[in-house]
């Protein structure tokens, strides 16, 4: 009798023992998927933001279907001096691609290239960039209409730019709703600096653009299928400049 209670004792401390083990290994997944939360959470709230290109307005640079990663923290005109030193902070210069909100339509977020900065004046005459009168030397535009002029479009009236506001414009001149239809951009609608294309996806903008439960159902069983052969492997991971 006192052998079996014996026995049951141990048996009891074991099962005891076994438990909380279990407890310890759950517990300590939990904290390991609660901090990588956490993390994700913080990188993509404050730092990294994923934005997908739905629109050739800025072919060839960028291609409908680029997944991409924009650093929130190079423009940001948020950090104090402390962060600064942290995040190194990067000038808007001419040239730099950046991410926005659209100053026609705040609900709405762009990607364009900053071609005219604060103070200067900016005007377009038969496609041709000026800035303070002197020819812009571009190597990244694309005109998919070459031969065709649009009166607005192509040649632009002479322009100052207001102080802490940038002119930008998208490289497929002929297929770009930027500041040429809408104005500047303001400093402070500049969300940050798309940084690297982690995923590219040969798409249309209608399958990007196209609303409906229904249809994003379809689009998602699309990608599942076509995923290997319309992925663009050669522009994983690329570097945007």
């Amino acid at each position: 009798m006192i052998k079996k209670l014996i026995e049951k004792r141990k048996e009891k401390k074991r099962l005891i023992r076994e438990r909380r083990k279990e407890i310890g290994i759950f517990r300590e997944y939990f904290e390991l998927f609660a901090e990588v939360l956490i993390y994700v959470f913080f990188v993509m709230t404050f730092l990294l933001q994923s934005f997908v290109i739905p629109t050739g307005s800025m072919e060839d640079t960028l291609l409908i279907g680029d997944h991409l990663l924009v650093d929130k923290v190079s423009y940001s005109r948020s950090l104090g001096s402390v962060d600064s030193l942290v995040f190194p902070q990067q000038e808007i210069k001419r040239g730099m691609i950046v991410t926005f909100k659209s100053p026609a339509e705040m609900d709405k977020e762009y990607v364009k290239r900053v071609i005219g900065l604060p103070g200067e004046t900016i005007k377009i005459i038969d496609k041709k960039v000026y800035i303070n009168n002197e020819l812009l030397k571009e190597s990244y535009t694309f005109f998919k209409d070459s031969d065709m002029l649009n009166s607005y479009r192509d040649n632009f009236p002479e322009y100052r730019i207001p102080a802490n506001q940038y002119f930008c414009m998208g490289d497929n001149r002929d297929n770009s709703f930027d500041s040429r239809f809408w104005g500047p951009v303001h400093q402070d609608l500049i969300i940050g600096k798309p940084w690297r294309i982690y995923w590219s996806y040969e798409s249309s903008t209608k399958e990007y653009l196209t609303t409906g439960i229904l249809h994003k159902i379809k689009d998602i069983f699309q990608t599942i299928i076509h995923f290997f052969s319309k992925t663009r492997w050669e522009r994983t991971v690329k570097k945007i400049k």
